[in-house]
């Protein structure tokens, strides 16, 4: 029988004020003096509640300000504050590059996947606890093992992979209903992927990317109840968000969004749904202005999977009918792309077909063809220009249930 591995945080903590609880939460850990990397929003947003929160039970801290990019320089600066402030954790508060660079600096081992092969640091960073707080429910990054590290220009140049997760995820969820509404929804757009890309993977017999093993029944059913709460609270959640309001339907998105929807990608695999997100910004000139959030041009490559499994119409309008709900792009002109050729569509869909993460697909090449590819490209085209059909002509005509 294959290997299957799952992997998660030590500890998961949500809820409205959480953070007021973290003393006693750090106490339950043994840890005593963790330094707080924070980004100039979320000092505002948190800053003083945490504080409160440590103060209460005693617990000594120090801030330091994020530099406003997950760099190697940034990534030195945080592991030496931590080691000469001789602190036992780092806390990072704020969206993906403070927590990738608070991750970075904070763990042990690491190892470079951008690398062939990869390049293994025995000690990359402090070797502390690393204790992850994002203050927007954007994406499912705070509760992996995994960290993107860039260049000064911003251009991806490393892929750290860590030996665990996370010692500790915090979600304050009246942090979550203040946040900006459109990054809850598109948290909600790399969820929905979730349960469609670990069913596929487990369907094929694919293993994770993260993992380098197959799923677990476990991690299939975590997938499918992410996928769950999104279709039954998610347009709820939405109200709430737009009424600042940390009510029933965020609780349940916030655990979607951050804590399923990362079990689910990290445990039960990746597939073209983020290949054909990812690929779609090798096009930028094409789109107008700054290009969709990760979250949004996932929901479109979800879309795509869907269209691309051949599902039948009736799945289809739910899954279209809930993205429309929500505010997700169904179309090529709700990413914001324009003058697209097929030229464009077919770059797009190059890149996709070459990613790894196609290898899980069905009718998938086990190793590269020629061109390096996984897929037929030209399927991607067509799937990309029926997604794109089907979504202007949609009409609502089925509710998201």
């Amino acid at each position: 029988m294959a290997l299957k591995v799952l992997m998660a945080p030590l500890r998961y903590v949500q809820g409205p004020d959480a953070l007021l609880q973290m003393g006693g939460q750090l106490q339950v850990l043994g840890i005593k003096n963790p330094l707080i990397l924070v980004s100039p929003s979320a000092k505002k947003a948190v800053g003083s509640t945490i504080a409160r929160g440590l103060d209460a039970v005693g617990i000594a801290y120090g801030f330091i300000d994020f530099g406003g990019h997950c760099t190697w320089k940034e990534i030195e600066r945080v592991k030496n504050a931590c080691l000469q402030g001789k602190h036992d954790a780092i806390v990072s508060c704020g969206g993906g590059k403070t927590i990738d660079t608070g991750r970075c600096a904070a763990t042990g081992p690491a190892m470079n996947v951008e690398k062939t092969p990869p390049e293994v640091f025995e000690r990359f960073g402090a070797g502390v606890a690393c204790i992850n707080v994002p203050t927007v429910a954007a994406t499912d990054a705070s509760t992996s093992a995994v960290s993107l590290v860039y260049t000064e220009k911003g251009t991806l140049e490393a892929t750290m992979v860590f030996p665990t997760n996370p010692t500790m995820v915090f979600v304050d969820t009246a942090v979550i209903a203040k946040s900006p509404v459109r990054l809850l929804v598109a948290g909600m757009g790399d969820a929905l992927a979730t349960y469609f890309e670990a069913d596929m993977t487990y369907r094929t017999s694919s293993i994770s990317v993260q993992t380098r093993a197959q799923s677990t029944r476990t991690a299939q059913a975590l997938a499918r109840l992410c996928f769950d709460i999104l279709m039954d609270y998610g347009v709820q959640a939405k109200a709430e968000a737009e009424a600042q309001v940390p009510g029933p339907g965020i609780e349940a998105v916030a655990e979607a969004n951050v804590l399923l929807s990362g079990l689910g990608f990290e445990s039960g695999g990746l597939c073209a749904c983020h290949a054909v997100g990812h690929a779609f910004l090798h096009i930028p000139e094409h789109f107008k202005g700054t290009p969709p959030f990760h979250g949004e041009l996932v929901a479109f490559g979800t879309l795509n999977q869907l269209v691309m499994e051949g599902r039948k119409p009736d799945f289809l309008d739910k899954i279209f009918a809930f993205c429309r709900a929500v505010g997700l792009p169904t179309t090529f002109a709700g990413l914001t792309l324009r003058d697209l050729t097929d030229e464009a569509l077919e770059k797009v869909a190059l890149v996709a077909a070459r990613d790894i993460l196609m290898q899980s697909m069905t009718g998938a090449r086990s190793e590269r063809d020629e061109q390096g590819r996984f897929y037929d490209h030209l399927e991607i085209v067509n799937a990309l220009k029926a997604t794109d059909a089907y979504g202007r002509a949609f009409d609502g005509r089925r509710p998201c249930t």
